[in-house]
């Protein structure tokens, strides 16, 4: 699709992907708190593979689902395993991996009968007593930038409406952090209320340029996110 190639075209910094890789060994680190003896692991959305390597790092089975091909041959060339298919019909059988874990992609989908069957998708190839993880982005933390900063955000992400979601999905919620960036607890709130903050945004919007760009990116990066993770019941 044109839109994942154009976010999979823009140049990274060498800060901007030691940030990103922080944040992913983060996220692994409390997966594998609530599962020590995980040893597989299913991503939808891989981006640029980052989550990837943490896992192989980890010595975590790792496998990519995506809808993009040239996103699945960038990582098959560094070694990752994965496949082409939209997340609502997951070429797998029932029950194959310990963990299933997206994140932010929930956030694209159309309406919510396709969020909710995007999280049954998860539920359904995850494994009796494995992980359910979504990684989203906090629609009232974020506020109008939520809908300017992706043109293809559609489904509005809140810590109460994914509790819903997993309630009706029959997942039982083990923990729910925030996330603002790879930082959590009073430090990761005091960066989100001001690099992240509404103030912040504003600011960027204003400011002409790669300078506002730069801005608008740094309140991108702190802006709260939460992380669910529930559990398949045995």
């Amino acid at each position: 699709m044109p839109f994942y190639d154009y976010y999979g075209e823009r140049a990274a910094t060498a800060a901007g992907m030691a940030w990103v890789r922080a944040q992913a060994r983060c996220v692994l680190e409390r997966l594998m708190q609530a599962s020590p003896s995980a040893a597989s692991l299913l991503e939808i959305g891989p981006g640029r593979g980052v989550f990837a390597d943490a896992c192989r790092q980890k010595r975590v089975r790792y496998c990519a689902l995506d809808i993009n091909i040239r996103l699945l041959r960038s990582l098959s060339d560094r070694g990752h395993s994965g496949m082409q298919a939209r997340a609502t019909q997951i070429p797998c059988a029932d029950e194959m991996f310990d963990i299933t874990f997206a994140s932010h992609v929930i956030e694209h989908s159309p309406t919510y009968d396709d969020a909710l069957a995007f999280l049954e998708e998860m539920r359904r190839v995850a494994k009796r007593g494995g992980l359910v993880a979504i990684v989203a982005p906090d629609y009232l933390a974020l506020r109008e930038d939520f809908w300017n900063c992706d043109y293809s955000h559609s489904f509005v992400t809140t810590r109460r409406r994914l509790r819903q979601m997993y309630h009706d999905t029959g997942l039982t919620i083990l923990d729910e952090y925030n996330l603002y960036g790879p930082l959590t607890g009073i430090v990761g709130w005091c960066a989100g209320q001001t690099f992240g903050g509404h103030v912040m945004g504003m600011i960027a919007r204003t400011v002409p340029g790669i300078v506002g760009e730069k801005l608008y990116k740094l309140r991108l990066t702190f802006a709260g996110a939460i992380m669910m993770i529930g559990r398949v019941r045995r």
